[in-house]
């Protein structure tokens, strides 16, 4: 549907939830303060048509976006790309995530590695954003003839990656970079290594200060529970986040106060556990001593089946039992560092839990995190509270389409104009304990997941 032209000039806030296996984005027109999923040019999911594959495929010289046929571990497949710009960042050039790089490319130099890695996703980012851009002016008539039209884009990236100058400088890095490159690339199939190196050496030149101004990294927790802490049934206090993706659980700890400058979110305590739901379809290829492409992508389908024979649910059963036993770890010690920043450590038994992210199940995820709350850290186990996120008002989306919140909830967090975004101070800002929160009487009641 498209608007009709007004004296105002446009603004339009994109949000882009840049993801290891899927990506997701929400636009607003921040005039008008409606916001509407954007659907991809070639939709790769039926029932969930917003997804973007974040795959890519490297043969003849040539890197290509891939097609939906793909699968998630083709042969020739770049795939855990944002898993693989992280680990460039932080120099982990031992990770098993360069596995695919070094075999396609032919190279396992880490001078080499880091900027097939970089190029890559600015190729992926790139051609997204820029199909992106492509819509918004189909959707909104007129959009750059008034000499004020904006866009603007939002990407998250996990807060215990943001507090890390050198991770945080990359990913802003390559998302400046791709915002240059992503009205060329709209729509592009594929493209020369060799040209796309060069177009990447070119806009990687000082950015002006367009591009500097119009892309901004958040951290995906605050952007998780932008809709949460705006809504009226959200209530102050302390929360545990538990986001599953494809390829971390994003975890923190955080105090949600309201005052009269706004919403602040204060993090006693954050973690990016490599424990995402294709550590399932890992594990199980490991077991059975296989690791190749293939075996990764029949494990992914068995795990999504309910239907498996026999010996491979027992494989499976083993995978999620060894990735519940890290996650109950990775969460009891979550916990313990939070409490340590609090001054009256009982006021941990207020704590609420928060589930999102794609990958989400009750088992493993679910189960792994309630049960810490029986541990030796609580002065009386309980079981917490699961507060579920609300479906935004002001967002585009028919009633039967309100399950895709669980996938959208930090594309839409992010789609927000970054001044309006919820203050935050990361955990190293709070490296001495204090009471920082005060418990009160709970008036508003938060939703459950049944509720929302």
């Amino acid at each position: 549907m498209k608007t009709t032209r007004t004296e105002e000039p446009y603004f339009v806030q994109i949000g882009f939830d840049f993801g290891t296996s899927f990506s997701k984005c929400v636009c607003r027109d921040v005039v008008t303060d409606r916001a509407w999923v954007h659907i991809p040019e070639r939709s790769a999911h039926l029932e969930l048509p917003f997804l973007i594959p974040t795959v890519l495929t490297f043969g003849d010289g040539r890197v290509r976006r891939a097609g939906r046929e793909a699968g998630f571990y083709p042969e020739d497949g770049l795939f855990h790309m944002k898993i693989a710009l992280e680990k460039a960042a932080l120099e982990a050039w031992n990770d098993q995530v360069f596995e695919p790089f070094c075999r396609l490319f032919g190279t396992g130099d880490p001078g080499r590695l880091r900027e097939v890695v970089e190029a890559t996703n600015v190729f992926f980012l790139a051609g997204a954003l820029g199909e992106v851009r492509r819509e918004v002016k189909r959707r909104l008539k007129g959009f750059g003839s008034h000499p004020r039209d904006h866009m603007a884009v939002n990407m998250a990236i996990p807060i215990a990656d943001a507090e890390q100058p050198r991770v945080y400088e990359l990913f802003s890095d390559i998302l400046r970079t791709a915002w240059m490159l992503s009205d060329p690339l709209a729509g592009c199939s594929e493209i020369r290594l060799a040209e796309l190196l060069g177009l990447v050496a070119e806009k990687r030149r000082p950015s002006g200060e367009e591009a500097a101004n119009s892309c901004f990294i958040y951290p995906e927790v605050s952007a998780n529970v932008q809709g949460f802490v705006r809504s009226r049934v959200s209530s102050p206090g302390i929360y545990l986040l538990s986001d599953t993706g494809a390829g971390w659980v994003d975890q923190s700890v955080f105090i949600f106060l309201r005052r009269d400058d706004g919403e602040l979110l204060s993090y006693l305590d954050a973690s990016v556990l490599a424990l995402g739901s294709s550590q399932i379809e890992f594990r199980a290829a490991s077991r059975e001593g296989r690791m190749d492409v293939s075996s990764l992508e029949q494990w992914r389908e068995r795990k999504e089946r309910s239907n498996n024979e026999p010996q491979h649910e027992h494989v499976l059963a083993f995978a999620r039992n060894a990735v519940a036993a890290e996650l109950a770890q990775g969460t009891r010690t979550t916990l313990a560092k939070a409490k340590r920043k609090l001054c009256c450590k009982d006021q941990l038994q207020d704590t609420r839990v928060i589930f999102s992210g794609g990958g989400h199940c009750p088992n493993p995820y679910g189960s792994a995190v309630v049960e810490q709350f029986s541990c030796d850290l609580f002065l009386r186990p309980f079981k917490p509270e699961v507060v579920g996120l609300p479906t935004p008002r002001d967002l585009e989306i028919l009633p039967d389409q309100a399950r895709w919140m669980s996938r959208l909830s930090v594309a839409y967090g992010l789609s927000f104009v970054k001044e309006d975004l919820a203050r935050f101070k990361y955990p190293k800002e709070l490296d001495e304990p204090s009471e920082i929160w005060m418990p009160q009487a709970r008036e508003i009641h938060a939703p459950s997941k049944e509720e929302c």
